[in-house]
């Protein structure tokens, strides 16, 4: 593992807890420093930064719909004066909305708001934080860093209910292509994970038909984990001749889904 002063530095949105903790404890694990960003979850990041240890992990809360609180953030991650120096090695774009409802009982605010936090926050942060994410001519030689984007099955496949979010991850995950090709040498990659976790919902209990129902359509017969997704991230910020992909984690589920929706000739 690197001293700390050579540790490479991530900056995981959405960081607290589910999938986004998952993701930071790998980081970590693997040797990386990380900014654990949250909104609403401080308790949650100020325990995970503790387990982890002060010089390995820093909580920072933004409000990711708020622009000028973007900007606060980039400052504060990017500033030479902050606990990490302002180096950044990695961005992992994980935090997200995920609102349903009818589509014509929706409103274009509604939309807007969806929009703003699944598909603007991400390359806003990308913007913002490019200058530390790309190599410095005047400093010595080092690799340039990358993006993994946090989709989802929608992303690639329209759900019923969600075409609001539908529509921002899939312009995320065309945005990840679009990316690749523009920032490079930066890579930009996305992780779109399937059933990882269930709704605390009573209805998906262990044992449950709806729980069985979806397990059923997954060819491995199970759900993933969160660590089956930080495992993803963790291959894509190691993986130096990979950029612009979109790494699917969920079981073989879509490819079933393209297969059974196939006709005869």
């Amino acid at each position: 593992m690197p001293d700390e002063d050579t540790a490479p530095v991530a900056l995981v949105t959405g960081g607290a807890r589910r999938v986004g903790a998952s993701i930071v404890r790998a980081l970590a694990q693997a040797g990386y420093r990380v900014w654990i960003h949250h909104h609403a979850s401080q308790a949650a990041a100020r325990t995970l930064a503790q387990d982890l240890g002060a010089a390995r992990a820093v909580p920072i809360r933004c409000d990711l719909s708020d622009p000028r609180a973007r900007g606060a953030l980039v400052d504060a991650v990017a500033g030479p004066a902050g606990p990490f120096g302002g180096r950044l090695n990695l961005l992992v774009n994980n935090a997200a909305g995920f609102e349903r409802g009818a589509f014509e009982r929706r409103t274009d605010d509604d939309l807007r708001r969806v929009l703003e936090l699944n598909l603007v926050a991400p390359l806003s942060l990308v913007r913002g934080l490019l200058s530390a994410l790309r190599p410095r001519p005047d400093a010595e030689r080092r690799t340039a860093g990358c993006v993994v984007n946090i989709l989802d099955l929608g992303a690639l496949a329209p759900w019923p209910g969600y075409v609001d979010h539908c529509a921002a991850k899939a312009g995320l995950a065309n945005a990840t292509r679009a990316l690749a090709a523009a920032l490079a040498p930066v890579r930009v990659n996305a992780v779109a994970p399937g059933t990882v976790l269930w709704p605390d919902d009573p209805a998906f209990a262990p044992g449950t038909a709806a729980r069985r129902r979806i397990e059923a359509r997954i060819p491995l017969r199970r759900a993933g984990t969160p660590e089956d997704v930080a495992r993803a991230v963790l291959y894509l910020a190691q993986a130096p001749y990979v950029t612009g992909e979109i790494h699917v984690v969920d079981g073989g589920r879509l490819a079933a889904a393209g297969v059974a929706g196939r006709t005869e000739a």
